[in-house]
């Protein structure tokens, strides 16, 4: 099996039962057992954390995933870790300084609807700091295409430890105070492992941080990259996360609480793209590398017919099993509901466009993607401040899904009119098509009870039924219309027998 299939598949597993737990017990355990403020008060400090992190970054990951490939020696690479390890703690130091100067105007953002969160104000500084290296590492791996790990630490180990500090903390063996800052000890621990994973499963080395700069005769192109990526990664993050930074200020931790059970549900939708994105960049990076534009050509083509099948058919369960999804919550939480349809339909078209944010990034052209990044996100803060304070939550989801379809259809133009080719084919209308069918004839089944007086096991068998069902009426006809052939051959595989037995090869993607 290539080496995108198979690290694919095991980061798609990983994530997928890393999405379960955090589903499971975020969505439909914890509601019921700790307030929604606590609950929006965890996100919030993810989201800050998930968007400073960048800035004690640097860019540096990227550098080396753009880079590396003209590296021609690991001692190269050896000295740029070690530059990189220093640069950010630098930097980290910096961010402290400018953190606490913004003291007030952040306290004053969120002191009327969210006062809970302001004596954890200072933890966001180690959750930044973390994150920033964990970032740096999860690429390293990338970049020797050994990507399970670090999927699994952040995926399900970091929370795995969050599950244990809430319950710790209903049974009162943690106070609020313990429960809070052990969130930032889980993200510490994750980081640890993955440094050790780095060091002795991949040789990760880092000694002389200054003969990157002396021996490097490209040291300035390298550094404006990473500046210019820096920038963008501060974009992305801005217009992945702003959403959970700005309702608390507005709505209160409360209603964040709620928002972001429905918002993970939706995310579900693309689980299967970040893993493939994720082992897919080294690969586009390379064919970049040897000017090889038809492998990049057929590469985005194929994945993102994959992403669309795939992204469809979760889509269509999700949407389908909504009104049992909520069932399982809470009465309170029914005010997401819609929230849940509009992040799904936003995720599901970033699926159908490809990986325009992987080619752009690895061509000659990714400043292109930097000034469109700035673009998009003013319009994104813009959209938040126009609709949440009219459309509550729903319209924070609505900035996240027009802002995040605007952008695709920009990268798609910009790579068609600069290389000549896109993602799109006569299969999507196919898949258009066979989508709409399948959650039109699963509208109509009716919400069954299978026991009375039981609402919870309705809720659950209703989600199984629903779910066995639309996959057959989903999967059956996407076989036989031929869409697509990776999803043929693997259905073949299976019913050969030969997947179970071993020893089968497919070609790399």
């Amino acid at each position: 099996m290539g080496i995108i299939k198979r690290q694919s598949l095991k980061s798609s597993i990983v994530n997928y039962i890393g999405v379960f737990l955090g589903v499971v017990f975020f969505n439909f355990i914890f509601p019921h057992l700790i307030s929604k403020e606590y609950l929006g008060l965890i996100g919030l400090l993810q989201n800050i954390m998930w968007v400073f992190a960048a800035l004690p970054g640097l860019g540096l990951p990227l550098i080396m995933y753009k880079y590396y490939a003209q590296w021609k020696d690991e001692e190269t690479l050896n000295h740029f870790n070690a530059f990189a390890v220093l640069a950010i703690a630098i930097a980290s130091l910096l961010f402290i300084v400018i953190y606490l100067m913004l003291k007030q105007p952040i306290i004053a953002f969120y002191q009327n609807k969210s006062p809970l969160f302001l004596p954890y104000y200072l933890l966001v500084i180690p959750l930044v700091i973390v994150q920033a290296y964990m970032q740096y590492f999860e690429m390293y791996c990338t970049m020797k295409l050994r990507v399970v790990v670090p999927t699994f630490l952040k995926e399900i180990g970091t929370r795995l430890l969050i599950i244990l500090l809430v319950y710790l903390f209903v049974y009162k063996i943690l106070n609020e105070k313990q429960f809070i800052y052990g969130f930032a000890v889980a993200y510490f621990i994750s980081w640890f492992i993955l440094l050790i994973y780095a060091i002795k499963g991949l040789h990760f080395k880092a000694y002389k941080p200054l003969a990157y700069l002396k021996d490097n005769i490209d040291i300035k192109q390298q550094l404006a990259f990473g500046g210019s990526l820096l920038l963008l990664s501060c974009m992305f993050s801005i217009q992945n996360f702003v959403d959970g930074i700005m309702i608390p200020a507005y709505l209160g931790l409360g209603a964040f609480g709620i928002y972001g059970r429905p918002l993970v549900l939706g995310q579900m939708i693309h689980v299967p793209f970040r893993a493939i994105s994720q082992i897919s960049q080294p690969i586009i990076r390379q064919a970049w590398f040897e000017n090889d534009i038809q492998k990049i050509k057929n590469l985005h083509k194929s994945i993102s017919l994959n992403l669309l099948w795939i992204g469809g058919f979760l889509f269509t369960i999700l949407v389908t099993n909504t009104d049992a999804f909520f069932k399982l919550l809470p009465a309170e939480y029914e005010e997401g509901k819609n929230v849940l349809y509009i992040i799904a339909i936003g995720r599901l078209l970033d699926m159908a466009f490809g990986l325009n944010n992987e080619i752009l990034y690895a061509s000659k052209y990714y400043r292109y993607i930097v000034y469109l990044s700035i673009f998009i996100v003013i319009s994104t803060v813009g959209l938040n401040i126009l609709l949440i304070p009219h459309y509550g939550m729903n319209g924070a989801a609505l900035a996240v899904s027009i802002s995040l379809t605007i952008f695709n259809i920009c990268k798609t133009w910009i790579i068609y009119h600069k290389f000549g080719f896109h993602c799109f084919s006569k299969h999507y209308i196919t898949l258009t098509i066979l989508i709409l069918a399948v959650i039109g004839i699963l509208h109509f089944v009716p919400f069954i009870t299978f026991m009375q007086a039981h609402m919870f096991m309705n809720a659950l068998s209703n989600i199984v039924f629903k779910s066995v069902l639309g996959s057959v009426l989903f999967l059956v006809p996407l076989y036989f219309l031929n869409v697509s052939a990776d999803f043929n051959d693997f259905v073949k595989l299976i019913l050969s027998g030969k997947i179970f037995k071993g020893g089968h090869r497919m070609d790399e993607l």
